[in-house]
């Protein structure tokens, strides 16, 4: 059974805080250049050419006079003089903060905020709560074009959201209680003001950074935090830990970070159909990977797999993907170590063709019967669709379909011979373009119904008539019959309701000898019975009219050249 939710189950931590850390080198220096992150109470700068104490104190206080300030706090020997790509430290509580809000641009299955449903676009503010079920997946997107990825069975405060004034840089606390949430902090490289995520515990970004916290559920005593861009520092009460790209870290049960670790590498995705998928769901395979307890699988609508569709833990290297929408849909597997550190993704597109969407199948039904040498099909109209494409085949994979054919109409009569056959049909756009097709139906084929004549004797018995294979065209084999003996069931009825049966009985071969009735108007019909128990409807009721007979004295009728003669005629 496939498991949607979230699974790995990741412990509370005591204190985690991942902070803005200096890279080594020109080129990195140069990379994270201006705004990044918060280290505790402070907002932490990166030096730039050009830059001074008495600027970033104007741009980030909105008063000059603090560089004195910033001097003494950073002790910088001269103020014009900033060393390029050193961090300069700015107290949080001296840059001015104006509100500020997220809101909801992915939305999947059981998300609550503040205690009622989520909608999709919905505006998210401070201090609001966010709880998501088995099947909940949702993103937030910060106001800097952060995103903020809660997966199943999470439980969140947004403690603090607001906006550094002048800056475009947000200022973030999130209260992770119980679950996951994974990071990419400002995506367009515009800088980091702060982005905490607390387990309590603590998390900062750098430009560009992705990670992920993951505090597990109440009464587990251990998390983790991976790095999948960027690099950050994690401190937590007993220490802490440089973390760089490709790294994560274990916290212990007393608060101790252990060493980075490296995540394992990405599974290997094999190559995915080169054409659509006309399914809302897939299979997915993938190489073990050596080391691998289990593997997180996720499906999003984007390729930054923000925009999570499905979000699931397996044990083995296998997985069906459900719910996918209409269009591209990237497919990511991270494959899970034994400290519960998800891995580098591999990952692979997939295009889903869902529209124009699968027809309303009406005629024949599901395990219905139909008789004689043609089958009406027919299906409800869709809007969207400029025709249709029906397949009919004697086996449910349509492996060598009887026929295929393209038409605007929403019916086609087809000849087939007496079996058991399956059938489907699908939408074409005006550019020819198919969706996906209906759920196959089944049905059984079997030869016409009966069609009777009835005559007299000149003993006075009636004889009845039929057809075995009705209007079945010459050299069509029945299939049906040929599994064991066919029987018909013969009724005589004096009202044409059949509630007065005169002669209600099961025979083999076409004909049947019926006593005569008293005279007067009556009504017969037959029906057919398979082998197998199957009985087909009656076929039409026809009406006979009998007559009083003069007859000789052995019985018979006696005639004359027009036939029998009628008493009193």
């Amino acid at each position: 059974m496939r498991d949607r939710a979230r699974g790995r189950a990741m412990p509370r931590l005591g204190l985690l805080r991942v902070a803005a850390a200096c890279l080594t080198g020109l080129a990195s220096a140069a990379a994270l250049a201006g705004p990044a992150g918060a280290d505790g109470k402070y907002f932490l700068y990166r030096v730039e050419s050009e830059d001074t104490l008495i600027a970033l104190a104007q741009r980030y206080t909105g008063d000059a006079g603090q560089w004195h300030a910033l001097q003494r706090l950073n002790r910088v020997a001269d103020p014009y003089r900033l060393k390029v790509g050193s961090l300069i430290r700015i107290p949080l509580d001296r840059i001015p903060v104006v509100g500020a809000q997220a809101r909801v641009v992915s939305l999947v299955g059981d998300v609550r905020l503040d205690g009622k449903p989520a909608r999709l676009h919905a505006a998210v503010h401070e201090s609001a709560s966010v709880e998501t079920g088995v099947d909940g997946l949702v993103t937030f997107e910060l106001q800097d074009g952060s995103r903020a990825v809660v997966p199943p069975r999470t439980r969140l405060q947004l403690r603090r959201l607001r906006a550094f004034a002048g800056t475009g840089l947000v200022d973030t606390v999130v209260q992770l209680e119980a679950g996951a949430m994974e990071s990419r902090v400002a995506p367009e490289g515009g800088g980091v003001g702060r982005f905490e995520v607390r387990t309590p515990m603590m998390v900062t970004g750098v430009r560009g950074t992705r990670f992920d916290v993951d505090a597990g559920q109440p009464g587990q005593g251990i998390g983790v935090g991976t790095v999948l861009e960027g690099e950050v520092a994690v401190s937590a009460k007993s220490g802490r830990q440089r973390v760089p790209a490709g790294f994560g870290v274990a916290i212990s049960r007393d608060g101790k970070p252990g060493a980075p670790r490296k995540l394992l590498p990405a599974p290997v995705l094999p190559p995915l159909p080169p054409g659509p998928v006309y399914d809302d769901e897939t299979e997915l395979a993938w190489q073990p990977v050596q080391g691998a307890a289990g593997y997180l699988v996720v499906a999003t609508r984007d390729e930054a797999l923000t925009e999570q569709l499905f979000s699931g833990v397996v044990q083995r290297p296998s997985a069906r993907v459900t719910g996918l929408p209409d269009g591209e849909v990237f497919l990511s597997v991270r494959a899970i170590d034994d400290a519960r550190l998800a891995g580098n993704p591999g990952t692979a597109k997939l295009l889903v063709r869902l529209n124009p969407p699968a027809p309303f199948t009406l005629e024949p039904a599901q395990a219905g019967r139909e008789y004689g040498a043609t089958v009406p099909f027919s299906w409800a109209a869709v809007e969207t669709a400029a025709q249709y494409e029906l397949e009919v085949a004697g086996d449910a994979g349509f492996g060598s379909p009887a026929v295929r054919l393209r038409t605007r109409d929403t019916g086609s009569a087809q000849q087939l011979t007496p079996g058991s056959w399956w059938w489907r049909v699908r939408s074409l756009d005006d550019k020819g373009e198919p969706g996906p097709w209906s759920e196959p139906v089944a049905f059984r084929l079997l030869p016409a119904l009966p069609t009777a004549t009835l005559s007299e004797d000149s003993n006075g018995a009636l004889r009845l008539r039929w057809s075995a294979s009705g209007s079945a065209p010459q050299g069509v084999r029945d299939t049906v019959s040929e599994a064991g003996e066919v029987a018909y069931r013969v009724q005589l009825a004096a009202d044409p309701a059949f509630e007065r049966i005169v002669e209600d009985r099961i025979v083999q071969g076409t004909e049947a000898a019926l006593a005569r009735p008293t005279a007067g108007p009556y009504w017969f019909r037959v029906a057919r019975r398979e082998a197998d128990g199957t009985v087909s409807p009656f076929s039409p009721a026809q009406r006979i009219e009998l007559f009083d007979l003069l007859r000789d004295g052995t019985g018979g009728a006696v005639g004359a050249g027009a036939g029998p003669l009628r008493r009193g005629g």
